[in-house]
């Protein structure tokens, strides 16, 4: 047996292993998750959320998770989705990992490096002053435990979520807490009543 065969089975071994035991820790976390979610009471108010689309897709070997939510109200505006950002930073991030803006017809542009050079908060952030198409934040989530992406769309009612956790009552209640500004409180990841209004126009 020739010394570059047995390097390249203990190779392929190696990330066999590797990506066995990343699964099988995904399913346990999964269901730790499901528990949890099921575990929570729920608030006495009718839910924000209309409506909730879930899909998946797989990029290189992780499985992700996305997320539409359909708000049962009005389409927000831009500094609604640079206020949501700015709280969604301070009181459920450990750090932000990017910060992305995009308009009609045009690429997404990365602006976490000099945003984190100029530490000045998102709402004091000069590249957020002109109004754009859409706005992202992503980083670690302290609620979820878990990497998690968040993208608005100015003078839509979609708020989409991106995450590997494939867990739509869990999403639910962060998506809720995210909505009322409640996390470090009480009402904290609960669900509220389904929301029976007729579909306003989008």
């Amino acid at each position: 047996m020739s010394p570059l065969f047995s390097i390249l089975t203990l190779a392929f071994t190696f990330f066999a292993c590797s990506a066995i035991y990343t699964i099988m820790y995904r399913r346990r976390l999964a269901k730790a998750n499901e528990i949890q979610a099921s575990d929570k009471p729920m608030l006495d108010d009718i839910s924000y959320i209309q409506d909730m689309q879930h899909l998946s897709g797989t990029v290189g070997f992780l499985v992700w998770q996305q997320y539409d939510i359909l708000l049962a109200t009005h389409p927000y505006d831009w500094l609604t989705m640079v206020d949501w950002a700015s709280y969604i930073e301070a009181e459920d991030l450990d750090s932000l990992d990017s910060l992305r803006i995009a308009s009609p017809g045009e690429g997404e542009v990365e602006l976490v490096h000099i945003y984190n050079q100029n530490k000045v908060g998102l709402k004091d952030f000069d590249r957020l002053k002109e109004e754009q198409g859409s706005l992202s934040i992503a980083g670690h989530s302290r609620a979820l435990n878990d990497s998690v992406k968040i993208v608005w769309y100015n003078q839509l009612r979609i708020v989409r979520i991106f995450t590997q956790i494939n867990n739509e009552t869990l999403i639910r209640r962060y998506a809720e807490t995210l909505i009322r500004r409640t996390f470090g409180t009480p009402d904290a990841m609960k669900l509220a009543k389904n929301q029976h209004a007729p579909n306003p126009d989008m």
